[in-house]
């Protein structure tokens, strides 16, 4: 078989802050949002896998950034940046829905006989969803439910032997479905979120490819320091199943635990900032990650 290096642009849900704020979580009926993110991962990896690198919990409107992998025996550091829109719509009280399209650049170093280093630009996908309030914050806790489909995935493959770029396009592979709870004792925050995120075969130069199904669970605090500036900090657990390369396990990451931190501000009653820091160390890689978002209330 010929050795082919292949990026996958893969993302379950829209590509912003791994961590829900819990202010902004839910778009009130007939408002609409606007949110921008820059996000920046450096990720180390050990040995280059066929499955992209998943970073972030894709909890209701919070993203999944899927970081490209290549398919080789050797070394890597990845820089990878990510430029996210999303659009944030509440249809009634209890239903909101999103639509984000996001754009990848990425330099990566490899070190395998000798050194080499390749740079890639594209679009990364295009994902919609919904969230549903089941239940109000009371005397218990609240309860949100969701879903977000994949809509367009855009795939790179790069042929090591004719040094020439395919691409391909995938719809409708990836899915996500996940629930949020929170509860309040002012100025505390309590936020516990779950979900899975799953993924249909997909083709490549012949070949067929599963990524494994990822299940996450996330224990968050937030705390308001005054009316405009709250810090959060938690955890995210993850268990993520076998990648099949053609139906054969080509790599099995199982469990890991990334560490999140995150601090927001509100500039003004329609616009916030968010910056949120990740640090996740695995088996197969470490990564490093910061994101900052803005939100703005369009109406």
């Amino acid at each position: 078989m010929k050795k082919i290096s292949i990026i996958f642009l893969i993302t379950i849900s829209n590509l912003y802050s791994d961590m829900v704020r819990v202010d902004e979580m839910f778009t009130q009926k007939s408002s609409l949002r606007l949110e921008a993110s820059i996000f920046y991962a450096n990720i180390q990896r050990q040995n280059n896998v066929i499955a992209p690198v998943i970073i972030g919990s894709g909890i209701g409107s919070s993203p999944i950034f899927a970081i490209p992998a290549i398919l080789n025996t050797q070394k890597a550091n990845q820089d990878y940046l990510n430029f996210g829109l999303n659009l944030r719509y509440g249809i009634t009280r209890d239903i909101e829905i999103f639509a984000a399209p996001s754009f990848f650049y990425q330099h990566t170093n490899i070190s395998d006989i000798g050194f080499s280093h390749q740079d890639d630009y594209n679009f990364n996908n295009f994902n919609m969803g919904f969230v549903y309030q089941v239940k109000k914050e009371n005397k218990y806790p609240s309860l949100l439910v969701g879903a977000t489909p994949i809509v367009i995935e855009k795939s790179l493959f790069d042929d090591k032997n004719t040094k020439s770029k395919m691409g391909n396009i995938d719809y409708f592979k990836s899915y996500s479905i996940f629930a949020t709870s929170y509860y309040t004792v002012d100025p505390v925050i309590f936020l516990l979120q779950g979900g899975v995120r799953f993924s249909l075969k997909r083709k490549f130069d012949g070949h067929s490819l599963k990524i494994g199904d990822v299940l996450n669970l996330s224990p968050m605090v937030y705390f308001a320091l005054n009316p405009y500036t709250s810090i959060n900090f938690g955890v995210r657990y993850e268990y993520k199943f076998k990648d099949r390369l053609d139906n054969k396990v080509v790599v099995h990451q199982g469990s890991s635990i990334a560490y999140l931190f995150g601090v927001s501000y509100e500039i003004n009653p329609a616009l916030m900032v968010s910056i949120d820091i990740n640090s996740l160390d695995t088996n197969l890689y470490a990564s490093n990650s910061v994101n900052v978002l803005f939100s703005y209330r369009l109406k």
